[in-house]
């Protein structure tokens, strides 16, 4: 027998099951997906928060953008605002790129804002094909760097992406770029390089990756495949390069691409003293190790630098001042960069000798001096006052003595230093010499001083310009004050014109131990001089203010018992005149 379910009765079964389909059914949680999955700790530890670094931070990686367009004076203030409330005093922008879009970006931040911005420069990779690629972008880069870049910048493209017509990639070590290493070696200007990815990236992606997650979100991270060279070959291209080229500085971005294996990037910085690390975007790795990344940080102290490779927001880098400053075990650093694996990490709290350097330290080594030896002098303000010669101004107890350098150990050993401050009108500079025997036996100025003892200073206001004040003075008290205009190690002294009335330097020489006369037996002499800003107009980035950056060096000459002794502040090759190599002047 037949049954029929009439029309109405599967209205009614269908409304039912319609209904129990849009209801919300228990989950089976062992169905649970990966990426869904979002355990919260039951640890109870201490979440410090670190409003201000101990030290002011120098960020060495960052990407702020480019071009008029983009950096709005609105947008800029945003930048500031963010760096003021977490205490970073300077942040490096590696956007510049070339032509009118670096004016442009220099412009917007490093001139607008000096010291709190520093600008990097690109390559452009168009046309790699040509023989003379290299001395072209050479020649861009010099265009560059007089501009007022402060480094070069490569993105990871560079090994990953760059082909010839052919095919090929373009290896990091590729002898095209000899001349683009070189270039950056004559201006003493930094490498920042970003060489591979996290050693995840080129790994398959399946159930043993560590970065799934982070993987499945951005599929283009991934360089596992025959297309690719390994990990391990890039790495060793860059580190080629590097010993190619041991007059020239890089910093290997992303703690040199290896924060998986601390040990072997200690291995790369013992081998290579021309190669510094930052932390940026790092802080995941390091901290899931962190004794490893504690015994690494406190050895290396002089070689690495704080970045973070994060837009500047306040909340990312006090994550980054927790992870360093702090014992804090077991947190979520996602924060400080985005999320980079499924682990939490621990702070590394290191010391405040150690924080200092890379907070700071070493950056202010890298970009405003020359190595390891660098010299940097902090002037401060004063009042005017009257020069006499004798340095007995009350306004010279603020000021500490600076020493200058023998050049050749087997000369003359007499103690030579110097103090330098700064007024709304004008710089002060005193010279405190030993001497036996005054070499001087010229009687005017503006004649070849440094033929005979002299004491000198050079003034660079504004590195973008290869032109700057150079002034001479004789323990009889004659001067030679010139502007030197020095492209490529030519150079011509310019003597002031109209050299009267408040353009005119005020200078004043003493001796002690004898008298102020050609040949005269003495203890010692000093020189003081006061350089007016009248008489510095023709320069750029003058008067100074509070924070201003000019570079500098100080000298001196004697010529005892015809023996040519000679001192400097800043170390310089045969040249006086090698300005790149200057220390820096920093106006408090």
């Amino acid at each position: 027998m037949k049954q029929h379910i009439s029309v109405s009765s599967l209205l009614v079964l269908l409304s039912i099951v319609t209904s129990w389909a849009s209801t919300p059914q228990p989950e089976d949680i062992r169905e649970l997906k990966l990426r869904d999955w979002a355990p919260r700790s039951m640890l109870q530890t201490r979440q410090s928060v670190v409003e201000k670094p101990a030290y002011p931070v120098f960020d060495v990686h960052n990407h702020l953008g480019g071009g008029k367009a983009h950096l709005t004076p609105e947008r800029v203030q945003r930048y500031l605002a963010e760096m003021d409330a977490a205490g970073v005093r300077t942040v490096v922008n590696l956007d510049g790129r070339w032509g009118q879009r670096l004016r442009e970006t220099l412009a917007a931040l490093d001139e607008a804002h000096p010291d709190r911005f520093l600008t990097f420069a690109l390559l452009n990779f168009s046309g790699i094909d040509d023989p003379k690629w290299g001395q072209r972008e050479a020649a861009r880069l010099e265009e560059s760097f007089r501009a007022g870049a402060k480094g070069l910048k490569f993105h990871k493209s560079l090994g990953l992406s760059y082909r010839y017509k052919n095919g090929k990639l373009m290896p990091v070590d590729d002898p095209a770029l000899d001349p683009v290493w070189e270039m950056c070696a004559k201006y003493n200007r930094p490498v920042m390089i970003h060489t591979a990815d996290p050693a995840a990236f080129f790994t398959p992606l399946d159930r043993f990756n560590e970065r799934w997650h982070e993987l499945n979100e951005h599929p283009n991270w991934l360089f596992h495949g025959e297309q690719f060279p390994s990990r391990e070959e890039l790495l060793a291209q860059r580190n080629r390069a590097i010993a190619r080229h041991p007059k020239t500085t890089f910093i290997c971005a992303h703690f040199a691409n290896n924060p998986e294996d601390v040990a072997t990037v200690a291995q790369w910085l013992d081998r290579h003293p021309n190669m510094y690390i930052d932390i940026d975007a790092r802080i995941s790795e390091l901290g899931r190790q962190p004794y490893t990344a504690r015994k690494f940080l406190l050895k290396y102290q002089d070689r690495v630098m704080f970045g973070t490779d994060t837009t500047p927001n306040r909340a990312a880098y006090r994550m980054y001042y927790r992870f360093l400053e702090t014992d804090d075990e077991y947190f979520d650093c996602a924060s400080g960069h985005h999320r980079q694996g499924f682990w939490m990490i621990y702070g590394v709290f290191l010391p405040d000798n150690v924080l200092k350097k890379l907070y700071y330290e070493n950056a202010d080594r890298i970009f405003f001096g020359k190595g390891p030896a660098a010299r940097t002098l902090k002037v401060k303000w004063t009042e005017d006052f009257t020069v006499t010669g004798k340095g007995d101004a009350p306004a010279w107890d603020k000021a500490a003595w600076e020493p200058l350098h023998l050049r050749r150990t087997d000369r003359h050993q007499y103690a030579t230093r110097v103090k330098m401050l700064y007024s709304t009108k004008g710089l002060y500079v005193l010279m405190d010499a030993e001497d036996r025997t005054l070499s001087a036996t010229m009687q005017e100025d503006f004649l070849n001083l440094w033929t005979e003892d002299v004491f000198e200073f050079f003034l660079w206001p504004d590195e973008r310009h290869p032109v700057y004040f150079e002034y001479e003075i004789s323990p009889l008290g004659y001067e030679l004050p010139i502007l030197i205009p020095n492209f490529e190690g030519e150079f011509l002294g310019w003597r002031p014109w109209h050299y009267e009335g408040e353009r005119k330097t005020r200078k004043a020489t003493t001796v002690r131990g004898g008298t102020k006369e050609s040949g005269a037996a003495v203890k010692g002499w000093r020189a003081e001089v006061f350089v007016p800003y009248e008489m510095l107009k023709p320069l750029q980035n003058v008067p100074p203010q509070p924070g201003t950056r000019w570079r500098a060096n100080f000298y001196r000459v004697d010529y005892d018992e015809n023996q040519t002794t000679s001192w400097d502040w800043a170390r310089v090759g045969p040249s006086f005149h090698e300005f790149e190599k200057f220390g820096t002047l920093i106006f408090e």
